[in-house]
């Protein structure tokens, strides 16, 4: 049977994934990813965790279905369900909330292996997501922007390194985007819409406001 193909937020995900890699599914839903990467011969072992039955059910008919082995469907919160004698070495958490995602890793002291790597793709507020990582230890390793469906989202690798940073309010919206990119370019302009829709005369949005554009219109 012909495998499937991902749509654009799930194959920017599954290109940050390492070859070889033992990969969590973090709120897998149809476990699409682990399965893909599973087929592909990418990775060598996957876990799909969610918080839903159905989701589940639904993951172990598509891997009956593609006739895909050596993944574990497991049900619980976040990362609850992962043992260090799994040998995780990447976590997948996409289709959620920044602040969602952040709370997720926040509630887990397996993100604090040097080795992970986080593989986030948050849905919205991006910006409380990356706020949160170089707050607590963590950092960006790499970052893309991509288009799906019509919106234009991020999409995040990171690991902990322990240095704990404040950044500024333009990092928390840019992070290391690449403003050579034009999909970047065009996830800033979304950013810079969405804080005009919010602004309404705030004096500190506007600055920040003006310090976007002025790093869209330098680079382009």
């Amino acid at each position: 049977m012909k495998l499937f193909s991902l749509d654009e937020r799930l194959l920017n995900c599954a290109s940050l994934v390492r070859n070889g890699a033992r990969l969590v599914d973090v709120g897998s839903d149809h476990a699409l990813l682990p399965v893909w990467l599973l087929k592909s011969g990418k990775i060598s072992f996957a876990i799909a965790s969610d918080i839903g039955e159905k989701p589940l059910l639904s993951g172990r008919e598509n891997a009956r279905k593609y006739k895909v082995e050596g993944i574990e469907f497991r049900l619980g919160d976040g990362l609850s369900t992962i043992k260090p004698e799994d040998k995780i070495t990447d976590i997948v958490i996409a289709g959620m909330g920044g602040e969602v995602i952040a709370k997720i890793l926040g509630e887990s002291e397996l993100v604090k292996d040097k080795s992970l790597r986080l593989i986030l793709q948050p849905m919205s507020r991006s910006e409380d997501l990356i706020g949160f990582l170089y707050e607590n230890g963590f950092e960006i390793t790499e970052q893309k922007a991509l288009t799906s469906k019509g919106k234009s989202y991020t999409v995040i690798a990171a690991a902990y390194s322990g240095r704990k940073l404040a950044v500024s309010s333009v990092f928390k919206l840019t992070g290391k985007l690449n403003l050579e990119d034009g999909e970047s370019v065009k996830f800033i302009k979304k950013e810079i819409r969405n804080l005009e829709n919010k602004s309404r005369g705030d004096r500190s949005v506007e600055a920040l406001l003006d310090e976007l554009r002025l790093m869209i219109n330098e680079k382009n």
